[in-house]
């Protein structure tokens, strides 16, 4: 198969998070694919970039490979803690996939990273899940002076629904904001990782409008993260 080039995306943010994690306890809420596209986002951008699989499914260094994309697997806590600040001297930005689970693996996570993104679907069982990475993000900020930064996102979501609506409100009431940007369901986010690409390389128009997601999600986390570091 022949894979089309990234799209050329828009302007370069004045300054970086060197480690941006995406965390959640729940499997399924979209870390992974966050993860990966936000690789490929920052690459087409002209920053090198490397993705960290603390995954234990592995699924987004399988994903990083077909992209020819630098990952690496680390799922050891002790040994990511270690190597975090190593690899943000070698990489303009270091993203993290972290585990479905609320492990020490997630705190190690939340200790190194500067910016936490944390998707949650808009189903009252996801949105109950948050509670305790939210908890897991105000003692590593308590601990480190209000690092890292951080912000919920809903992923595949349906526009204008009750659900949608009942979700926002639910997230906005708590400590860590709610971005405003949300990323559709579309099957071509889903169908992504079987073709080894993402939204960004592949053509059409419901790719092209799950691509400007991406880039309005990642655009207003790094302007949230400009803002308050």
């Amino acid at each position: 198969m022949v894979k089309s080039k990234p799209a050329k995306t828009t302007t370069k943010s004045e300054k970086l998070p060197k480690i941006l994690a995406f965390a959640n306890q729940k499997g399924g809420a979209g870390k992974s694919t966050g993860a990966v596209h936000a690789v490929d986002w920052f690459t087409q951008m002209g920053h090198s970039t490397i993705l960290v699989d603390a995954d234990g499914q592995e699924s987004s260094s399988s994903w990083l490979k077909d992209l020819n994309l630098p990952c690496k697997v680390i799922g050891d806590p002790e040994v990511l803690f270690d190597e975090l600040p190593k690899l943000a001297e070698s990489y303009d930005v270091v993203i993290v996939d972290g585990p479905g689970n609320a492990s020490e693996v997630t705190k190690a996570i939340l200790i190194r990273s500067n910016l936490v993104l944390i998707p949650c679907r808009d189903s009252m069982i996801d949105l109950a899940s948050t509670g305790k990475i939210v908890q897991f993000v105000r003692q590593a900020k308590e601990i480190r002076g209000g690092l890292p930064i951080a912000a919920l996102y809903l992923n595949a979501v349906k526009d204008n629904t009750i659900l949608l609506r009942e979700a926002r409100e639910a997230l906005q009431s708590g400590i860590i904001p709610l971005l405003n940007t949300t990323l559709p369901d579309r099957q071509c986010i889903k169908d992504a990782p079987g073709q080894g690409s993402t939204v960004f390389r592949m053509k059409g128009e419901a790719p092209k409008a799950a691509a400007s997601a991406y880039v309005k999600i990642l655009t207003e986390a790094l302007k949230l993260f400009e803002s308050e570091s």
